[in-house]
Order: C-alpha cells, then structure tokens, then sequence
C-alpha cells in the first residue's frame, strides 16, 4: 500500500498493511530542522515535501481562509485584520489567537458580509500540497467547525456566552450560515481532485471538561456540525475531527454525526485510548495519542518509543487506528523524539496478515 491508501483504510476502519502515522499542525523549528529553510506563510509545498521527508502518511492542509494563518505576512507584534473581519497581533506561526472579533450584536450581524467563497487565494495552500505530493501521501483538507468559529472568530468566548442566553437565534443563524460557507468551499476543495479526506477542527473541551454544557452543545452546536459532517460524507471522502480536550460527555453525539475518525485522544485531558478504541471499534478511527505535552517533550527517545508501543498495542488489533502525538508537533518536541515514534511504527506497525 502507498500512504495515501494506507490512511484511508485505517480511517474507514479498515486493517491496512501497516498502521498510519499522521500529524497536525508543524512549527518552524521543525521546518528549519528537517528543510533546511523556513517559510514566511504556511506554505502547502513545503509542508508536504516535509511530510514525505519525515515520513508521514499524511499532510493537512488547511484551506486558505482557515482563521489565524497568514494570507500575507506580518512583522511581528503588527496589528492586522483578516478577511473574516478578525484582528490580530502577530505573535505565531503558523496559528494567531485573535484580540479582537466583528459580531458583538445582531446589529453587526445584519451588516456582515461572509467572506467569497471563491476568492481567487481560497485554494492556495491545499493546491500547493496536492501539486508537491508525489510520495502519495493522503491529502486531509483542513476547516475549522461552528463551534470554534463562534468562540474565537465570529465572536468572543463572553460575547456567545451570553448569546446563548440573550439572542439565540442569532446563534443558530451565524452556525448556520457558517457551515453553509464551509460546504460551498468544501466543494471547490474537493473538485481539485486531490483531497483523500476532510479534517474539521472545532475544539470542544479544555483539560477539564467541555467548555460549554451538553445541553448548549446539543441545542446550538450538534446538528450543525452533523450537517457539516454529512454534507462532506457525501462528496464520498472521510471526516476526521479535530476536538482536543476532555470531551466524554460529548462523544456518543460525536460518534452519532458520522465522523469516520477522531483526533487526538488527548492524554493530558483524561482521553483513554483503550476505552475510545473498545466502545467505537468499527465506527470511529481513533488517531492519537502519544502524549506531546510531557514525553515528547521532556522525555528521552526510549521514553517515546516506549509510550509509542504502547498506543500501538492498543490501538492495532482489528484495524481502524492511526498514531500520532495527542496536538501536533511544535516548538518544545526535541527532533530526535519525533524520529524516535516515527520509526518505531514503521518497525513494530506492521500487520502480518493485512488485508490489502
């Protein structure tokens, strides 16, 4: 199996001939690291080149318009706002939390314009990626969900706070035209014909619980992000989300929208693989969740390959699993400890009786 078919299989709960290895989101030390140069942007060419040389089985892509990445560069500490009507200050790469969002009021709402769907740079990065992938890699097109829209871009955590109270139509209203934007730029995305799966990030949880209650999850948030999950299912490629955090009180709802594949299984957040694995088997590939909070950070490469095994002898049996960190790899992961899980799944991730 090439990695793209490799993914794929394991995504749709299927026993591939190995078991995938996927990451999310790369840091600049790593590019400098492993390239050899950095990008100013997120560059698609460079993040699957990088990809193929680290040896993953996959590269995320996010659609240019996925809030927090530069369309443009910035010098640091500038002020800037994006096409979304988001202020930031640049103070990251790739991803910038915001300090200022357009809809404080339904008065802001009714004067809002979403971005063009179709703007001329909407499809950059993901197009970068697919021209630069020939080690076959699978292509995972990244958007963000309502949730997150809401909470960080759209609005502020305090001001949908008190939406939910105050104005909750406008709530549903803004997810709603939110998700339609999303499946309208989902359908460019997967009429280049590059795309292997869709990655929806839309974080839930913090380490301690959902950020909201099930009962708001389930009022304002469940049946649009159902409608984005199936709506994409039936372009005919698999669904991952992306929600880190403590989210158990939300996962049979999770599992029921049709999501093919969850990530990261945050080991940090109380997520137990074992348990993930057993009560979804066959309905939710599980990708994770190799702790990059403390072992790969602070931890020696035998701690890694250590903790690596472990997630593989319980993620392996009977397919339909994919290993990675539980977030992604950024500044604080020593070179040599992601070397160390990469190749430990290569050598000890193999199924001897696969089905190819």
């Amino acid at each position: 199996m090439n990695s793209r078919e490799r993914f794929v299989t394991a995504l749709k709960g299927g026993i591939p001939d190995r078991v995938p290895i996927s990451e999310y989101l790369f840091s600049l030390k790593l590019q400098k690291e492993v390239m050899g140069y950095n990008t100013e942007l997120y560059d698609g060419k460079t993040t699957a080149l990088m990809a193929a040389k680290l040896g993953l089985d996959v590269v995320w892509a996010p659609i240019n318009g996925f809030c927090g990445i530069e369309d443009e560069p910035h010098t640091l500490n500038e002020i800037f706002c994006d096409e979304w009507g988001v202020t930031y200050r640049k103070n990251g790469w790739p991803i910038m939390a915001q300090i200022g969002t357009p809809i404080k009021s339904r008065e802001d709402w009714e004067k809002y314009q979403m971005p063009a769907v179709d703007s001329p740079s909407r499809l950059t990065i993901l197009k970068d990626a697919i021209l630069a992938n020939e080690s076959q890699l699978a292509i995972a097109a990244g958007l963000l969900g309502p949730f997150t829209m809401m909470t960080w871009y759209l609005m502020d955590f305090e001001t949908l706070s008190f939406s939910l109270f105050l104005e909750p139509e406008l709530v549903h209203e803004m997810t709603n035209a939110y998700v339609d934007w999303a499946l309208a730029v989902a359908q460019l995305a997967f009429n280049t014909g590059g795309v292997d799966s869709f990655h929806i990030s839309d974080d839930w949880g913090g380490s301690g619980g959902l950020l909201v209650s099930p009962e708001h999850f389930k009022e304002f948030f469940l049946q649009p992000f159902k409608r984005m999950v199936q709506g994409l299912k039936s372009m005919g490629v698999p669904v991952i989300m992306h929600n880190d955090g403590n989210i158990w009180d939300m996962l049979d709802d999770l599992a029921d929208t049709g999501i093919n594949a969850y990530h990261p299984v945050e080991k940090d957040a109380t997520m137990d693989l074992a348990i993930v694995k057993q009560k979804y088997l066959g309905k939710i590939c599980p990708i994770g969740n190799v702790n990059n909070k403390s072992t790969m950070v602070t931890g020696s490469p035998e701690d890694v390959i250590k903790e690596t095994l472990e997630c593989l002898n319980i993620g392996m049996p009977d397919g339909g699993y994919i290993l990675s960190t539980d977030h992604s790899l950024h500044d604080d992961i020593p070179l040599a400890n992601i070397k160390a899980l990469i190749d430990t799944v290569i050598k000890y991730g193999s199924y001897s009786d696969a089905v190819n």
